[in-house]
């Protein structure tokens, strides 16, 4: 039997549509930047004298640890494999060896401030704990980060204060949005943005909680698949 959907309570359509579109720009980045191909520090000097880098992004304890990433372009990164040099730790502390790090790093960075052209940029990472959302926004574009994260956080709050979900109960889509679903969510409830708010629609078989499960484990194995570089 049709069923009547209110729009009261819910996010204004315009609202769901700008919602829907941030989240999926941001399933969008993060899906084509998740696992970066490694390639020796020495290739991106290469890269460099060939014109081929826009902006190459160091972490502050690089080599020791954290990264070293450089573009083609906005979502076309490479990632230095991992090469910790033996004198940047004492090994009889295991503490970080300050000068030795800065020296390092210091020399590698002044070849690639040779190598490169004026145009391209050169730039310090974050730290770990400051950065907001998944690296792959800071890497297309560091403004977008916050308006990602509110974006999923507001898709979090109205699956967990709403109760008119139509499509999955909230155990159903608290496990759907584990595995990256938040543009369904915003597609999809309380009703289907491609349907008027106050038109009859038929109630829907609700998804429950173990099939969300079941469907959201092959979606992130899925996802994993996709990102893992052949």
């Amino acid at each position: 039997m049709p069923t009547v959907v209110p729009a009261r309570g819910g996010l204004e359509y315009g609202a769901r549509l700008a919602l829907l579109f941030v989240l999926t720009l941001s399933f969008v980045v993060i899906l084509a930047d998740q696992d970066l191909p490694r390639r020796d520090a020495e290739e991106l000097i290469a890269d460099l004298r060939a014109g081929r880098v826009t902006t190459v992004v160091y972490d502050r304890d690089w080599p020791a640890y954290g990264t070293l990433t450089w573009s083609r372009g906005p979502l076309s990164w490479t990632q230095a494999a991992h090469r910790q040099p033996d004198d940047v730790w004492d090994h009889r502390t295991g503490e970080l060896v300050r000068p030795a790090l800065e020296r390092r790093q210091g020399a590698f960075l002044a070849r690639v401030r040779a190598a490169a052209d004026p145009s391209v940029e050169i730039v310090p990472g974050g730290p770990s704990w400051f950065r907001v959302g998944s690296p792959a926004y800071a890497r297309w574009w560091p403004p977008f980060a916050p308006v990602a994260v509110a974006a999923e956080v507001l898709v979090w709050m109205m699956m967990l204060t709403r109760r008119d979900h139509r499509f999955a109960g909230r155990r159903a889509w608290f496990w759907i949005l584990l595995a990256g679903g938040s543009p369904l969510y915003a597609l999809l409830e309380p009703y289907p943005l491609w349907r008027r708010p106050y038109e009859a629609l038929p109630a829907p078989a609700r998804l429950g909680g173990p099939a969300a499960f079941a469907l959201a484990v092959t979606a992130m194995l899925a996802l994993t698949m996709l990102g893992t570089p052949a």
